[in-house]
């Protein structure tokens, strides 16, 4: 099984300016998550998919490989979708380029799911953690994911999902922007088109479980972060200056 990453990367990002481009410890971001990536040597190959000339430059310098898109694309996995065609690969792994920390054992245990896959059942699956306090699990920027009994997503929201109105104990997650397509099923992904809910939500999985297809969620138990804000920023500065 051939398994390739690609990093979808915008330029512009609503809640940190050029956020892709920030320098984090020395290193650009998007530069710090490629290398990371590289590094679990997981992956027949990883590719920066932008449509950014800015952001080229910096990968140029890097002598990082990149796929120039289209300007159009509403999300991540739009963008790199639009490539589906030329890879020969089995599984595309999309992860984020603001995701400078993330863990290869959570990437390994994707893989996994789709090794014992045998039958070819699993198109998309993806990761989810539990969170532990009342403002994460409130915080917008945090999208929630309800799963089934198999750890099928259900549904994904911005606000809190389940409401408690029973005050049951009960674990919230968070679900982990990195997605894991068969090759095969991108090509379906991108003859869909975005619904009210996506839109209102802002959530592309929402596309995905509309169109009548199950993400496979993984629970990670690694802390995670992902960097949207300067608060988000500042963390990972002091992770790695503390290192």
């Amino acid at each position: 099984m051939t398994i390739s990453a690609l990093i979808p990367a915008r330029l512009n990002s609503t809640r940190l300016e050029k956020k892709l481009l920030k320098d984090l410890c020395g290193i650009p971001l998007i530069v710090r998550t490629y290398k990371n990536i590289v590094k679990t040597n997981l992956f027949n190959e990883v590719i920066v998919v932008t449509d950014s000339d800015e952001i080229i430059d910096v990968l140029v310098k890097n002598d990082i490989k990149f796929l120039k898109s289209k300007n159009e694309h509403k999300t991540g996995t739009d963008r790199i979708a639009e490539f589906s065609n030329e890879f020969k690969s089995d599984i595309i792994v999309n992860i984020q380029g603001d995701e400078p920390f993330i863990n290869k054992n959570d990437l390994k245990k994707i893989i996994e799911v789709f090794n014992n896959d045998i039958d070819n059942k699993i198109d998309i699956v993806s990761l989810m953690i539990s969170l532990k306090s009342n403002n994460d699990i409130i915080n917008p920027n945090n999208v929630k994911v309800i799963v089934d009994k198999n750890n099928n997503s259900i549904y994904f929201s911005r606000n809190v999902i389940p409401f408690n109105r029973s005050n049951y104990k009960i674990k919230y997650f968070k679900h982990v922007g990195i997605y894991a397509f068969r090759n095969s099923y991108l090509n379906e992904f991108k003859n869909h088109i975005q619904s009210d809910l996506e839109k209102t939500e802002m959530i592309e999985a929402i596309r995905v479980i509309e169109n009548g297809k199950k993400i496979k969620m993984i629970e990670i138990f690694n802390e995670h972060i992902s960097i949207d804000t300067i608060d988000d920023f500042k963390i990972a500065e002091s992770i790695l200056n503390n290192k």
